[in-house]
């Protein structure tokens, strides 16, 4: 045996040691307590106030406790370990700790050859537009042409959307040769995704904090999947109204790793809609452009001769998107301005730096990160949206004043959607943004100018 406390270690420690360890800790936040033999471990880490969160490792794979213990409770479990007593185990619920690439799957992350495929599309741009000679390309289809440059510039995106969807279909693939176990529902509460510690600048995401528990061929198991895919936002509400606790459900697992497992091992709701409107939109995207390069060229070459038709085409098609966007955004404000509002609370409330470069100068600008909580239909949920759909940003002392303003503790009023509650902020616009009919404006009249109509 070897008792680690806070990088101090005693080889062959006594019951005294263990003892003296946990009673003299101090206060240092960063204390830890580690007692390893030859086949595992079990460790804990100080928690808030007088508690610890606890772990162990059984040789195989590390497992979590999932509610802290404190000192007492502590001290008798590492006098069991030392004793070679593993009942301890039997008290308390443990999740076990999933590999970098099972818990990257779990929240929704892509997979590493979907991303080294993205990558690789925007690599053959630079390729194809800087190091193939002239005489290859001129042997490309649309090479030089304004669809081949257009569709050049569209392949990232293209990827991405077919990346997303073969991700799916082999998800749910794999998961048809999986076998089924009874099981219960354990635990179904509102969860909370945040950005990565140390990194406050980024969304808060509402997920089902789902677990349950199965047996095969006598051993338990605990899962906390719920979906072979992300399920946030108002799905994580239907999730959860699905699977109470206490719940009789059917797990699906893999047999060869039986911690592998999921309750529903369809693709998700939401991601087959996302998928699909996604494909959707690639395929008209696609179309279009094929049909402007083509016979929308002829056709404006033939009514307008003296037109500069790729700039005329571009201009008009980007000025006709950007009015739907600004008509589609004008339509959505209209209906949160008439959400329903109910109390929330401010959980935390401060100022972070952004550090960005353009252009080859350093910009730094401030943002106010308040995260606030507040309960519809019985769930608790978190939300960062201070004002809906606008990133709020600017100097320091702008920061400081929205921060000083939503404080922690500070009852608030918070207009959600009721369609999906997890969209929420505290403040909702009052004021149209014109920035994108501007835009549009702009674009028709480069439109009109390079058509040439005028003379």
């Amino acid at each position: 045996m070897e008792l680690d406390v806070h990088d101090r270690i005693t080889a062959d420690p006594t019951p005294e040691d263990i003892v003296r360890a946990i009673d003299l800790r101090g206060d240092d936040p960063d204390w830890f307590i580690n007692l390893s033999d030859g086949d595992g471990y079990v460790e804990a880490e100080r928690d808030e106030g007088a508690r610890f969160r606890l772990a162990y490792h059984s040789g195989k794979a590390r497992f979590d406790a999932a509610e802290t213990v404190d000192a007492a409770a502590l001290k008798t479990i590492f006098l069991a370990y030392l004793d070679g007593n593993d009942s301890w185990r039997a008290n308390r619920n443990w999740l076990r700790r999933a590999s970098p690439t099972k818990a990257a799957e779990a929240s929704g992350e892509p997979p590493v050859w979907a991303i080294v495929a993205v990558v690789a599309s925007l690599a053959l741009i630079f390729v194809i537009a800087e190091v193939l000679p002239e005489s290859w390309l001129e042997k490309l289809p649309f090479a030089g042409t304004t669809f081949g440059n257009i569709a050049l510039i569209a392949l990232p995106m293209v990827v991405m959307v077919a990346a997303m969807v073969i991700n799916a279909v082999l998800k749910v693939r794999r998961a048809k040769g999986w076998v089924q176990a009874q099981g219960r529902i354990t635990l179904s509460t509102m969860g909370v995704r945040r950005p990565p510690a140390g990194n406050e600048i980024g969304t808060v995401v509402n997920v089902p904090d789902v677990a349950y528990t199965f047996k095969i061929g006598g051993q338990d198991y605990r899962g906390t999947r719920v979906s072979l895919g992300d399920i946030s936002g108002k799905y994580a509400e239907e999730a959860l109204a699905r699977y109470p606790a206490g719940k009789t459900v059917t797990v699906y697992y893999d047999p060869a790793d039986p911690d592998d497992c999921v309750l529903e091992r369809d693709a998700p709701k939401g991601a087959v809609k996302g998928c699909g409107l996604a494909l959707l939109v690639v395929v008209l995207l696609v179309w279009g452009l094929y049909w402007v390069a083509t016979r929308g060229a002829e056709a404006l070459k033939a009514r307008m001769p003296d037109a500069d038709v790729p700039v005329t085409l571009f201009a008009a098609l980007f000025g006709l998107a950007a009015l739907l966007f600004f008509a589609a955004h004008r339509r959505y404000l209209s209906r949160a301005n008439a959400w329903p509002v109910t109390q929330g609370e401010i959980v935390s409330s401060v100022v972070e730096r952004r550090v960005s470069t353009e252009n080859g100068r350093t910009r730094t600008t401030y943002l106010p990160v308040v995260e606030f909580a507040y309960t519809v239909g019985g769930n608790r949920l978190h939300s960062r949206q201070v004002k809906l759909g606008l990133e709020v940003s600017g100097s320091e002392s702008f920061a400081q004043k929205i921060v000083d303003r939503y404080q922690a503790g500070t009852k608030v009023d918070v207009h959600y959607d009721p369609q999906d509650p997890s969209n929420a902020a505290l403040e909702n616009p009052t004021e149209t943004n014109w920035l994108l009919l501007g835009v549009a404006l702009a674009c028709f009249a480069i439109a009109l100018y390079a058509s040439r109509i005028f003379g």
